[in-house]
């Protein structure tokens, strides 16, 4: 029974630490809701609504037909297809807005070329939705092709022996029994949207996440931060409500890759050549051109290069990744475990709540942390405020998710049977988890530390406003670059976080498609 009791003293007392800045953040909106700055909120509300719409409209048109000709149709150069579009995931949005502002504005490389459009200009709402489409775009396209193989393919089968054409399917069949994958996917990259703030602030945009930093750092109205805070919070709720029904509705799981073999259209060469074409621009845009171009910029001004600031940047990076992915596993699983041999389903919604960090903005969770922090400063009569404590505190809150998700996903896959054969056998629960499943799903362990870890890499909001003086991670030293027209220095930093973001996605997906090849047929 004490046993018992410790356990879920350790539990509240991490579920304390996790959830208190959001109850902040939820309260004291409440409270300043009518000291709101009535001058700048009207603007930062419409901002981003524009910008959610528009980058919806650009996540869609791309996300869609390449899920459906990736899926249903076969032609040269699709495997290549396939591998890369997930790719656009490894090049965070600030590096792709940072790289086109390089080529496309004024003294920019094909500036030259762009002189005789008169008044063009990068830095607006249109210009950062299709930054941000491709960028999130995988979002959409993996689970709608995950909904596809899922759920469609035999409706789509049968459709073939009545007589139906491709584009019957397409929108008869393929769109509506897909819509919950394309409503989850949509959902995931509007909370990345909303949660944007390098493209927003490097394009001048006025957005609530914007709007939360300005009245921060640089208007210092707390009332006012906490009331667009509230908007957010209020926002990502309900959009992460509405992407777990989308989920629970159809499970997205490999279970029924057995049972469904399908045969696909076969492309006459020059529909061939325009569907490669049309799939490979967003990965030439979203990917190459950012890889690209960073690598060319490294090359020809790499004597410049600040190296001393690299090295410090990237260990301060490894650092702080390691400590925040570390603590991260850790935590997750205690709590996985907990819910695991728990009898009580509240410990579920427990981890729910939990996980809704992940839907928050950075700079809301800064702001719930600094807040938190203070009062724990006033308790403990020592600062750290601004200390690498509290930078990793905030981290915890906004990734513990992706932690939780990895762990339970490996604990899915092991029965119940173990944990009662143990219980006959004697062994405590602590001791069967520990010793027996752990060691089991040691992979997706190691995968929930990978994810943390290339996160807090590309990390922004966070980092700048909690980071302590002189602390710089390769994301922030490449903001501070590019804010000063030094872009040139900031080269390597860019082309490190590609390369390794890239890398570690590249290697998930590569097992992912291992899984599935073996049950459909190709």
């Amino acid at each position: 029974m004490n046993n018992n009791y410790l356990k879920l003293i350790i539990f509240f007392f991490i579920s304390f630490f996790l959830l208190s800045p959001i109850l902040i953040i939820f309260f004291q909106g409440i409270y300043s809701i009518n000291n709101i700055n009535n001058l700048y909120a009207p603007r930062y509300i419409l901002g981003s609504s524009k910008l959610i719409f528009l980058v919806s409209v650009v996540v869609l048109l791309i996300s869609i037909p390449l899920a459906w000709v990736n899926t249903m149709t076969n032609f040269w150069g699709r495997k290549f297809i396939q591998i890369f579009c997930i790719l656009p995931l490894g090049v965070p949005a600030f590096i792709s807005a940072y790289t086109y502002a390089e080529i496309l504005e004024p003294g920019g490389y094909l500036s030259i070329y762009l002189s005789n459009f008169y008044g063009f200009s990068i830095r607006n709402t249109l210009f950062a939705s299709i930054i941000l489409g491709l960028s999130l775009f995988p979002y959409v396209y993996l689970l709608t092709r995950i909904a596809i193989i899922n759920f469609s393919a035999r409706f789509i089968e049968a459709a073939k022996t009545m007589g139906k054409t491709p584009w019957q399917c397409f929108f008869k069949i393929c769109i509506p029994m897909a819509l919950p994958g394309i409503a989850a996917g949509l959902a995931l990259a509007l909370m990345e949207t909303i949660n944007d703030f390098g493209v927003a602030d490097f394009f001048g945009l006025q957005t609530l996440t914007i709007g939360v930093f300005q009245y921060i750092s640089t208007i210092n109205d707390l009332p006012s931060a906490f009331s667009l805070s509230l908007i957010i919070l209020i926002i990502m709720i309900l959009l992460y409500v509405f992407e777990q029904k989308m989920r629970g509705g159809r499970k997205f799981n490999n279970s029924s890759y057995e049972s469904i073999h399908w045969s696909r259209y076969q492309l006459n060469t020059s529909k061939t050549i325009l569907v490669f074409i049309l799939s490979f621009l967003p990965i030439f845009f979203g990917f190459f051109i950012p890889l690209i171009f960073n690598f060319f910029i490294f090359i020809t001004n790499f004597q410049i290069i600040d190296y001393s600031n690299f090295l410090s940047s990237l260990y301060n990076s490894i650092m702080l990744g390691g400590f925040v992915g570390f603590f991260c596993v850790l935590v997750s699983i205690f709590i996985n475990f907990y819910s695991r041999f728990s009898r009580s389903k509240k410990f579920l919604y427990y981890k729910k709540i939990i996980n809704m960090g992940y839907a928050l903005p950075g700079v809301v969770i800064a702001l719930g942390v600094l807040i938190f922090l203070k009062y724990v400063n006033h308790f403990l009569q020592f600062t750290i405020l601004a200390t690498f404590i509290g930078l990793v505190l905030a981290l915890i809150i906004r990734l513990i998710s992706i932690s939780n998700n990895s762990i339970d996903s490996g604990l899915d896959k092991i029965g119940k049977s173990i944990d009662d054969a143990s219980r006959l056998m004697g062994r405590r629960s602590s001791t069967t988890y520990f010793r027996v499943i752990i060691p089991q799903i040691r992979l997706s362990v190691l995968a929930g530390f990978l994810l943390v870890f290339v996160d807090t890499i590309k990390e922004l909001p966070i980092t700048l406003l909690l980071r302590p003086f002189n602390f710089n991670t390769l994301a922030t030293s490449l903001y501070e670059y590019s804010s000063n027209e030094m872009f040139e220095n900031g080269s390597l930093h860019a082309l490190t976080i590609i390369l390794f973001l890239s890398l570690v996605i590249y290697f998930f997906d590569s097992v992912i498609e291992k899984k599935q090849n073996s049950k459909i047929l190709k």
